[in-house]
């Protein structure tokens, strides 16, 4: 099988061939088999007619004679023949002759006292006598009233003997009898023109001893099989060709054997299946050539197809596959062209948002770590110091640190909780540096703050808030929350930062909603945060901005829920 997969032009001629030959040989047999089953069913029919036609023939033949011992018997004429004393002949002969006229054609009629033939239709012929233990008269007298049919022992043997049938007319210690001899040869003229050339007749009694042999029965070689069959317990058509039809004859103890030729001979099957032979050397020739015409008409733009593949693997991103086909492969060429295409595009969009990524990091960094923050932190420092002399230098100098340690790490995502430690270090030193004109609360799940999320994403929310919402309050509050939330499918994290100052303007609530660039150029870190979470997710998440009617701005950082950085970082 392996040598087959290798070649796609084996494989399309083995699936031709093997389709092929089961319709051609599968086909053929069926075909073949199914004739034959019809001529048999057709021959059967003729053959079952054929039958009954000769049976009815004999049965005619029989019930003729039984008819004619009948009249015999009752006729005055004749019944006087069979008592003593003399007779006149002359009558007892016309009477004889008028009553067997139906039969006198083919059968001979014997009148029989005791064992002496006394009148007889056979022209010369002289009387002879037959003791009565003879095996017609015998029979004759054993079943009184009956008339019996046996072979005429002195004729018998296995090429037939005549037909005898007797009946007993006249009891006493003589008895008479009537006796009806029919010939073979006169048997058979009656029946011959019923039987096909081909086929063969035989007529006997119950132990196979045959009266006639007629057609291809007369070489007795049928029913010497027919017999060994029997008398071996078998079935008596075993090792028969021919058809072989056997039936009894009325209640006359008869048997009728019907030979028929076979419906088709062995020179007829074998040459349907000379011919399925012929069709199936002809069906895998045929097939290789079909198979190798088939499989180059498919193999061309495969091959085209494997080429653009090949090209594109190796880094040319412009590899396009041009087909004058409209078929499946003009589909594939096409959905080919499209995904280098839009591979292409998406490497290089990717690439431009990894640069954009870059250069808002490092915005971000400076917005975060700009000389003026430090210097204004580092300055108030200094004053607090020296005229106060308290623990909150300690504080700052504590806080800044820990937001220093945070914006220096090379780790772009961090926990919401760590992010929640740096927010509290920078309202800590925003506190002392506004003179605790705000203070914050947060209230965020301890199972929420195990969510992964860029680092330095709320800081410059919440540095927006202080600098532009309270700059004007001496007891502002900034109210942090974060909530886990399923929203269509998708699990989703949600920061929200209210502060209760001015408000934000209508300007910058828009430009913030609508992502424009321009107007939150003054806004650098809000527009930061917005870049950095949509390139990370996508354009459905990031910052907005909503004003409640009570006063105050409310910022939602909405984010996909996850307990690990995106894959890749």
């Amino acid at each position: 099988m392996g040598f087959v997969r290798q070649s796609f032009k084996r494989q399309m001629f083995i699936t031709f061939l093997t389709v092929t030959l089961i319709l051609v040989i599968g086909g053929g047999i069926l075909t073949v088999q199914g004739l034959q089953a019809r001529i048999r069913a057709d021959y059967e029919l003729r053959d079952s007619r054929q039958v009954a036609m000769v049976e009815e023939r004999i049965s005619g033949i029989l019930q003729d004679t039984e008819d004619t011992i009948d009249r015999i018997a009752h006729n005055e004429a004749i019944a006087d023949s069979f008592s003593k004393g003399r007779k006149n002949s002359l009558n007892i002969y016309n009477a004889l002759y008028e009553e067997t006229r139906q039969i006198r054609e083919f059968a001979v009629v014997d009148l029989y006292l005791g064992g002496l033939c006394m009148y007889s239709t056979r022209s010369g012929y002289k009387s002879a006598e037959l003791p009565l233990y003879y095996s017609v008269l015998k029979e004759a007298q054993d079943n009184e009233g009956k008339v019996v049919y046996t072979l005429d022992p002195g004729e018998a043997s296995g090429d037939g003997a005549s037909l005898l049938a007797a009946k007993q007319v006249v009891k006493g210690q003589t008895p008479g009898f009537v006796v009806i001899r029919i010939q073979q040869d006169e048997l058979e003229s009656q029946l011959k023109e019923l039987l096909n050339a081909n086929d063969g007749f035989m007529l006997t009694n119950q132990y196979l001893r045959p009266f006639c042999l007629i057609g291809s029965a007369k070489d007795k070689s049928a029913l010497n099989i027919i017999r060994s069959n029997l008398f071996g317990g078998q079935l008596y058509n075993n090792g028969f060709d021919s058809n072989v039809y056997i039936n009894e004859i009325g209640d006359t103890g008869l048997l009728g054997i019907y030979i028929t030729p076979p419906a088709l001979d062995e020179t007829a099957v074998r040459a349907g299946y000379q011919i399925i032979i012929f069709l199936a050397v002809a069906s895998v020739l045929i097939c290789l050539l079909l198979a190798n015409r088939f499989s180059n008409y498919v193999a061309k733009p495969i091959n085209v197809l494997n080429q653009g593949m090949n090209r594109f693997r190796k880094g040319d991103f412009d590899a396009k596959i041009e087909l004058a086909r409209e078929d499946e492969f003009k589909q594939l060429a096409v959905g080919f062209n499209k995904m280098t295409t839009q591979l292409k595009d998406t490497m290089e969009e990717r690439v431009q948002a990894e640069r954009k990524v870059n250069e808002t990091r490092i915005k971000m960094m400076q917005a975060q770590l700009n000389p003026h923050f430090l210097y204004n932190t580092l300055d108030t420092i200094k004053w607090v110091a020296k005229a106060n002399q308290v623990p909150e230098v300690a504080t700052m100098s504590s806080s800044l640190a820990g937001i220093l340690r945070t914006s220096i790490s090379e780790k772009q995502f961090c926990k919401l909780n760590e992010e929640l430690k740096l927010i509290e270090n920078y309202c800590d030193i925003q506190r002392i540096r506004f003179d605790d004109k705000f203070d914050i609360t947060i209230d965020v799940p301890a199972e929420v703050r195990e969510a992964v999320i860029p680092k330095l994403i709320l800081q410059p929310i919440v540095e927006n808030a202080i600098i532009h919402g309270m700059d004007e309050m001496d007891n502002g509050h900034i109210y942090i929350a974060a909530l886990r939330q399923n929203q269509d499918g998708k699990d989703l994290l949600k920061i929200s930062v209210q502060d209760d100052g001015k408000g934000i303007s209508d300007e910058m609530l828009n430009a913030l909603n609508t992502d424009d660039a321009k107007t939150l150029e003054g806004h650098l870190g809000l527009n930061n945060v917005n870049t950095i979470i949509r390139l990370y997710y996508g354009k459905e998440y990031g910052v907005l901005a909503i004003r409640p009617t009570e006063g105050g701005t409310v910022m939602i950082v909405t984010l996909p829920y996850s307990e690990s950085a995106p894959t890749g970082e």
